[in-house]
């Protein structure tokens, strides 16, 4: 076997470990405040801690896929790298925190203010965890952030049991959530240290804050184009109960995606450097979107098996109305997981600036699908939008990875990257 594929099988084990584990422990998490806390909190906790992961987003300003790729052009600029990096993000955070710490000072409940306030620390130490953790991945050490995600969670775990135990207040969770993050960053911080000092990037924080900009725009509009159907369906006055039914039909389709972003994560750095190295062409294009198409048909062709008893023994037998949206919805993933793995290929060549209008295009498509779709057919509507535009949209992603590769952008242009030899 190749060093190329052993590298590629350990990343994706590493990761693969990591998601088993950090899913579990979250899921954990959940049940202890649910459980401990009451239904009030857990509904706290919940808004809670999905605003402190978009604000963890934003203090990463898109700056992990850019230290991956870079790190993995350019092994020897790691330390460097990764302090301008958190240069940069060090700036952004003196707007971003404040702005933040004041928006949730005037939400009217007491309850969810405090707890608002509370996971901001914790949107902190997590971006600077992961945000270290990207040079190992770029040096294709994954099971750096691993350790280190592991603690962070396995920390905040004990310290919920606790809370939980003396029925502590929901605003609490947010201090266990940012201990157990800071003594992440701590785990990250030795091997960081002991990296050799090399050389200077080669660039200054001026090129990460471009780079970044568009990857937190990307990712962003990731989350838009995932979450806009709800959004849709909501502003139409569906009724809760229906919403919900769609999201449980939902639930695992996305969730079945989380398969191909970490088999991308994996292949990211070893892509940047074939991209480095002039060693992709169409051929090898179409071998991934091939990968992506194949993987994405498994995974719908399995959960369309299980469909019924996975929602009956998960969700509950009052979740049944939702298998018929999930049939349709499930083949979104044969597209998804194409336009995945595309995704990471453009990325790696430094053109991700092209995805960025056919990313607004589909969003306006979705949205103006879905205004004349859910009147007529409601969650199926919805459902078949979501498939029709994201298999055509597998013809857009495979044209663009095919320009990229072929016209690849290097860092500081004056400055080529070296590359380490397979």
């Amino acid at each position: 076997m190749s060093r190329v594929a052993v590298r590629l099988a350990r990343n994706v084990a590493w990761l693969g470990v990591g998601e088993v584990v950090l899913k579990g422990a979250l899921f954990a998490a959940g049940v202890l405040v649910a459980r401990g806390l009451g239904p009030a909190a857990m509904g706290a906790f919940t808004v809670a801690y999905g605003a402190a992961m978009m604000l963890m987003l934003l203090l990463t300003a898109g700056q992990v896929e850019v230290v991956i790729r870079e790190t993995a052009r350019r092994p020897a600029t790691a330390r460097g790298l990764s302090r301008l990096s958190r240069g940069w993000q060090g700036r952004v955070a003196l707007v971003v925190v404040p702005v933040s710490a004041v928006a949730a000072a005037f939400v009217p409940d007491g309850v969810l203010r405090w707890t608002l306030l509370a996971f901001i620390p914790y949107a902190w130490f997590r971006s600077s965890l992961i945000s270290r953790g990207a040079v190992f991945k770029g040096l294709d050490r994954m099971e750096v952030e691993v350790g280190a995600r592991s603690t962070e969670l396995g920390s905040a775990l004990a310290l919920l049991v606790l809370l939980a135990s003396v029925s502590a207040p929901v605003w609490t969770t947010g201090l266990a959530f940012s201990a157990g993050a800071a003594a992440g960053v701590a785990v990250v911080l030795r091997p960081l240290h002991k990296l050799p000092p090399g050389v200077e990037p080669g660039f200054d924080s001026a090129y990460l804050a471009r780079e970044g900009a568009v990857f937190l725009v990307l990712s962003l509009g990731l989350q838009a184009l995932l979450r806009i159907d709800t959004f849709m369906l909501a502003g139409f006055g569906f009724p809760k109960e229906q919403i919900g039914l769609y999201g449980v039909a939902a639930a695992p389709v996305w969730g079945l995606l989380g398969v191909a972003q970490l088999i991308a994560v994996a292949a990211y750095p070893t892509l940047a450097k074939a991209a480095t190295g002039g060693q992709l062409n169409i051929r090898r294009v179409l071998a991934i979107a091939f990968c992506g198409a194949a993987i994405g048909t498994s995974l719908a062709t399995a959960l369309t098996l299980v469909r019924v008893p996975l929602v009956r023994l998960v969700f509950g037998p009052q979740y049944l109305g939702a298998v018929p949206v999930m049939a349709v919805l499930v083949w979104v993933l044969p597209g998804a997981c194409l336009g995945m793995l595309m995704g990471v290929l453009v990325a790696a060549c430094g053109r991700q600036r092209w995805s960025l209008p056919t990313q607004a295009f589909v969003l306006l498509v979705v949205a103006v699908a879905d205004f004349l779709a859910i009147p007529r057919w409601g969650l199926l509507g919805c459902a078949g939008v979501a498939v029709a535009v994201w298999s055509s949209g597998t013809v857009i992603s495979m044209t663009i990875a095919s320009l990229a590769v072929r016209n690849p952008r290097r860092p500081g242009e004056s400055v080529p990257p070296a590359v380490e030899p397979e």
